[in-house]
């Protein structure tokens, strides 16, 4: 549950520094806008590939995105 947490802290956190909403997150990720709010609803976790994806748009690592740095 806390890596969860952590998770949907730095994606919220990561989306207001790139001033995205969830609709333009989709956009530029190709990332479905549904999986993003179950995310950030905190009802399921990302895919590795997902993580990726994510890690590689904003420039971090997966181990920040999870909160293990």
């Amino acid at each position: 549950m806390e890596h969860k947490v952590r998770f949907c802290e730095r994606l919220k956190k990561l989306m207001e520094e790139k001033n995205l909403s969830r609709r333009k997150l989709e956009e530029v990720t190709g990332l479905s806008n549904q999986v993003i709010s179950y995310w950030l609803l905190e009802k399921r976790v990302p895919s590795l590939h997902s993580l990726d994806v994510l890690a590689d748009y904003f420039g971090v690592t997966i181990d920040y995105l999870v909160g293990r740095q």
